[in-house]
């Protein structure tokens, strides 16, 4: 089957639209299958080594490194043709071979003998999930129309929580039964899967009657409107990605869970992660982005705080569900006010500037806090986060005030 170039372009058949939606589905489940790993499974993995907090800490906060540099990912593919194949795609190809290799020989280091030798792989490995999500990303900015952001989000953020629950099952049970070096094998076989749809397609040539990369246009970024934005961005994910980024460590360290178990919570939180991705579309519709915006504010701060009276493996299963739901709903929230905030002279530089923002904050979010955990506890860390996620309301409130008129309305 080959979909032609006019499936990006003004999307006129069922066909191509629904082809769309499932390519950007299948780029966002492979991340959900690095976000399994990374997010529910790579701290106990480290802590069977016996490996410090702090070097895992550090470990976790240069993973989202590669995502806080994605403008310059952004400003090449804004700019570069590459291989004359397009501005979004042949990046895509490229960063899922590399991610497929760094992934594949990560599952023949022992971290505990050398952690450096592990760390530069799936740093490496973050590097290439960091571009291919960047273009990904930018793909969807240059051809979605401005009234299915939503429903794309919605389908990018569903596809990614998939990837979690399928593997979240299955590194659960690999891990168990075979060890952690299949774990790696068959990570690195499934990241292939997207390449099923981006092979078939060719990029269509750019709209000469539609803005060009503009220099100047990335004097946007000074204006008061985006510079809120970018502390809501920050400071939102330092306290989602904190909370986050503790429970698995938690159930692991403290709570003495087997990987089934965490496998388990990762499912459980996956299936919430559709619902509020689906939900976020819905919400969206019948109140607006300000009225979501808010909501989700508040359930985050509410997850850090039953988080920390959560002293079973059955209370943190049990919150797994609602976890995914505020995920959901958060996600798809921040990329559809990314998306409204984006010039289309430099799509992919703006949005990758509207993720690295988001990538600032969790990356300074999961490093912190799980480095804070050997002083003040699990507990306390968990509570400090849902404090200060409460700044978040003042800010909002300035990133509404500033903003375009519809966002504001009932749709």
């Amino acid at each position: 089957m080959n979909i032609p170039a006019s499936a990006f372009g003004n999307l006129v058949t069922d066909r191509s639209r629904n082809f769309r939606y499932l390519m950007f589905g299948m780029l966002y489940f492979v991340q959900g299958i690095i976000v399994a790993f990374t997010g529910n499974f790579a701290k106990p993995y480290l802590n069977t080594f016996n490996i410090d907090a702090d070097l895992i800490g550090l470990l976790f906060t240069l993973l989202l490194v590669p995502f806080i540099f994605k403008i310059f990912y952004g400003m090449l593919s804004d700019r570069v043709n590459l291989f004359g194949r397009g501005h979004r795609l042949p990046y895509i190809v490229v960063a899922l071979i590399i991610s497929m290799a760094g992934i594949f020989l990560a599952g023949f280091i022992n971290p505990g003998e050398n952690y450096t030798l592990f760390l530069i792989l799936i740093l490496a490995t973050s590097f290439a999930v960091a571009l291919f999500d960047t273009t990904a990303d930018a793909l969807a900015v240059d051809i979605t129309p401005l009234e299915e952001q939503s429903r794309v989000q919605s389908i990018m953020t569903s596809g990614r929580a998939i990837g979690i629950i399928v593997m979240s099952l299955l590194i659960g049970w690999i891990a168990t039964t075979l060890g952690y070096f299949w774990v790696f094998m068959i990570i690195a076989l499934l990241m292939a899967i997207p390449l099923f749809w981006v092979l078939q397609v060719q990029e269509p040539p750019r709209d000469a009657t539609k803005p060009s990369f503009e220099w100047r246009a990335f004097s946007a970024l000074l204006q008061p409107q985006y510079l809120i934005f970018a502390a809501y961005g920050i400071l939102s994910w330092i306290a989602y990605q904190g909370i986050e980024g503790l429970v698995t460590f938690y159930m692991s360290d403290e709570l003495a869970a087997i990987e089934t178990q965490i496998g388990t919570y990762g499912a459980l939180k996956g299936v919430g992660t559709v619902v509020g991705a689906l939900i976020t579309s819905w919400l969206i519709s019948r109140t607006s982005r300000r009225t979501t915006a808010m909501l989700v504010a508040g359930l985050v701060s509410l997850g850090g705080l039953v988080f920390s009276f959560a002293g079973s493996i059955t209370a943190v299963l049990t919150l797994a569900t609602f976890w995914g739901i505020v995920l959901g709903l958060h996600w798809t929230t921040y990329m559809v006010l990314a998306m409204t905030r984006t010039d289309a002279r430099i799509a992919g530089s703006m949005f990758a500037i509207s993720m690295a923002v988001s990538n600032i904050g969790s990356a300074i979010g999961d490093g912190v806090a799980t480095g804070l955990t050997d002083n003040i506890g699990f507990i306390n860390v968990f509570r400090l986060l849902a404090a200060i996620n409460l700044i978040v309301f003042p800010l909002l409130i300035g990133v509404f005030r500033l903003a375009p008129k519809e966002e504001t309305a009932v749709s």
